[in-house]
């Protein structure tokens, strides 16, 4: 937002810069506006176009502040831009940034490969506005363009050098952050039609702010605070990019130089900053900023032009060098915010529960429930539904009954009892065949068919025909999943880790858990908002978070039950490595993953304002996905697998269970529900 100081000088500067806005906007995919934010952040971003403001300022100083920019200069500003948001993406990318400008990044919301895409459509615009302004116009951008990519490749190239000189450094960000904001003054003089002299003044204007610029961002990763900067701090020096403050801290500093060269942990880095701030080499860096500034004012004191507006120009440039400021950040409206509602089920739905399962036969006393398997289902269903008060009691009754069901379904599978494989087919024939029997009609007995009998039509109550039938598919698929697993505990096999996600996935009922939220929501996902790509990543990170977050809570009895699809146990088959050294390996996988889904989920709001065709129904569901996220950060902390959990209840008899739903292929064909 300009100051009042620039607006005295530019009076028209605050709405030029709508105006760029207002042609960024222009650039959407065709078709799909909910995929237009790869390109456009809206009216209610955090960044300060300040190259957009450079392109305007160096036009308005040729010419006559007082009157509005031409529309050249503001498609000239608006292209700057959308070359810096291309970069910016790819920048993303490579340092697997999940925030910008106390924001989530592009890349942590939307996965590294639409995002390079999103990258190359923000560069291609960049590159067509530029050349339908002129032939200098487009080829100024390209040779920007040029050295912007020669400056990240010899920073990346550098990257873990210890002995990296400080010429490497300027030649570095000389390129990758000056080469634009000498383009942004450059084009902006390009369309006042002053002259040579006059371009490359201003181009040398914004080439040694550029430098006093990316210098004191340096500076500032060392000596600033993340909440200051709207960003991570500190970042540089874990990932092996050694700055002016450290090129001269180790120049003279043997200790700091051996710590340099190799990848270092986030201890490690704090303490390698105070060395280097105690050096005095920040001090060193802010003079050489200062200089760089100096030479900056001295490259337009020579223009013929209003040494107010030339002074403000100056004056807006170093304002710009501390960027300290606390920025607006989106709420955090994931389950860190929603962890402080409902904790646990209602009373009136657990006695309800209780009382269930007693008489269906899944339970055959009220002490039963007080085992851990039954004990941990409860506290695994209040968190699912810990975030939002359901539709109704009936909704509440159906979706616990329906989650309990399945948390049942799981253990028939996994009890490390199961051990003829016989047992095993015949167990998924009748899941199956007592899934699709009519319940009006029913040909099959026991505890676990009078159960769905009774919960059957209660499901099918306000539920589409598609997603009854999704409903059933998805168990079916479920249940052939979990007899391969019960194969595979069998046989010993453990996948290798690029088959690990999609049978962890096929086995956990992730679907069933989508639809016991729908039912509690008393909502159904529609297409649109399933099939989007945010959605499905955002699905994806919470399946991931929950379910290794569980292997790594149950890594001691999965060994003892050799189950097969754990992550560290994956990893340590394939790599021979340690069981300490997977646990970390998979630690710091958790923690990637769970940065980004924190991220994704902040996005959410954003997401369900703009996707189209939800008939107002985006709130509705934003909350089933804050249900999600809630349940996939806390599901691991449940007793329901801890073998020294408090509840000492009597032991559910699985088999007795299994026996009455035993399906052999001489039985009669079951009927399939309507």
């Amino acid at each position: 937002m300009p100051r009042e100081r620039d607006s005295a000088a530019f009076p028209h500067l605050k709405a030029d810069l709508d105006r760029v806005r207002d042609v960024l906007g222009l650039v959407q995919l065709p078709g799909r506006p909910e995929l237009t934010v790869l390109t456009d952040e809206g009216a209610d971003s955090p960044r300060r176009l300040v190259r957009p403001t450079l392109t305007l300022l160096s036009y308005y100083l040729l010419t006559d502040p007082a009157v509005p920019a031409d529309d050249r200069v503001v498609r000239a500003a608006a292209a700057v831009e959308l070359l810096h948001l291309g970069s910016l993406y790819h920048d993303d990318v490579i340092d697997h940034a999940h925030e910008r400008r106390g924001r989530p990044s592009a890349n942590a919301v939307w996965g590294s490969p639409l995002v390079v895409l999103g990258g190359d459509a923000a560069l291609f615009a960049s590159a067509r506005m530029l050349t339908e302004l002129g032939q200098r116009e487009g080829l100024a951008g390209t040779i920007a363009g040029e050295r912007m990519c020669a400056g990240m490749v010899i920073e990346t190239a550098d990257r873990y050098v210890a002995s990296r000189s400080e010429q490497s450094y300027l030649d570095a960000i000389d390129g990758k952050t000056v080469a634009l904001l000498s383009l942004a003054c450059r084009v902006g003089a390009m369309q006042a039609g002053r002259g040579d002299q006059e371009e490359e003044a201003l181009a040398g204007f914004g080439r040694y702010f550029g430098l006093a610029y990316q210098l004191r961002d340096d500076i500032l990763d060392l000596t600033s605070t993340a909440e200051e900067m709207g960003k991570p701090v500190n970042a540089d020096l874990p990932e092996g990019i050694y700055t002016l403050p450290v090129i001269r801290a180790a120049a003279r500093d043997q200790i700091l130089a051996r710590l340099l060269g190799r990848a270092m942990t986030g201890a490690e880095a704090t303490r390698v900053r105070k060395i280097v701030i105690a050096s005095g080499a920040v001090a060193e860096a802010q003079a050489v900023a200062d200089e760089f500034m100096d030479q900056a004012e001295g490259r337009i004191a020579a223009l013929a032009a209003d040494p107010h507006a030339r002074d403000v120009m100056t004056a807006y440039a170093r304002s710009v060098l501390d960027r300290r400021t606390p920025l607006p950040v989106t709420s955090r409206s994931s389950a860190q915010a929603t962890q402080t509602n409902r904790a646990e089920l209602s009373p009136e739905i657990t006695r309800w529960l209780r009382s269930w399962l007693v008489d269906t036969g899944l339970a055959v006393s009220p002490a039963e429930l007080d085992h851990r398997r039954w004990a941990g289902s409860f506290q695994l269903l209040s968190v699912m539904f810990s975030s939002v008060t359901p539709a109704d009691l009936a909704h509440e009754q159906t979706a616990a009954a329906l989650g309990m069901l399945c948390f049942l379904w799981d253990d028939l599978f996994e009890d490390p009892r199961l051990t003829d494989p016989e047992a095993i087919t015949a167990l998924r024939r009748g899941m199956v065949a007592t899934l699709r029997q009519d319940p009006e009609n029913p040909w099959r007995s026991g505890a676990l068919a009078t159960a769905w009998a009774s919960l059957w039509p209660r499901l099918r109550a306000g539920r589409s025909a598609r997603w009854q039938e999704k409903f059933l598919d998805d168990i079916e698929a479920w249940f052939e999943a979990a007899e391969r697993e019960t194969r595979h505990r069998l046989d010993g096999y453990v996948p290798a880790t690029a088959d690990y996600l999609p049978l962890r996935k096929s086995t956990s009922g992730f679907e069933t858990a989508i639809a016991i939220l729908e039912l509690h929501h008393d909502r159904e996902l529609p297409p649109i908002v399933r099939n989007h790509h945010v959605i499905r990543r955002l699905e994806e990170l919470a399946f991931f978070v929950a379910f290794v977050k569980n292997d790594l809570v149950g890594i001691d009895q999965d060994e003892a039950d050799q189950v097969p699809y754990n992550l560290v146990r994956a990893i340590r088959h394939e790599t021979g490595c340690t069981r300490d050294e997977a646990i970390e390996q998979v630690q710091r996988q958790l923690t990637e993953q769970r940065a980004e889904l924190d991220a994704v989920i902040r996005y959410v709001p954003t997401l369900f304002r703009i996707l189209p065709g939800l008939s107002g129904l985006g709130k509705k569901f934003e909350s089933i996905y804050e249900s999600l996220t809630n349940m996939a950060r806390r599901v691991p902390d449940s007793d329901r697998h801890t073998q020294t959990s408090a509840f000492q209840g009597p032991e559910p008899d699985f088999e007795r269970l299994r026996r009455e739903v035993y399906y052999h292929a001489a039985d009669e064909p079951a009927p399939t529900a309507p």
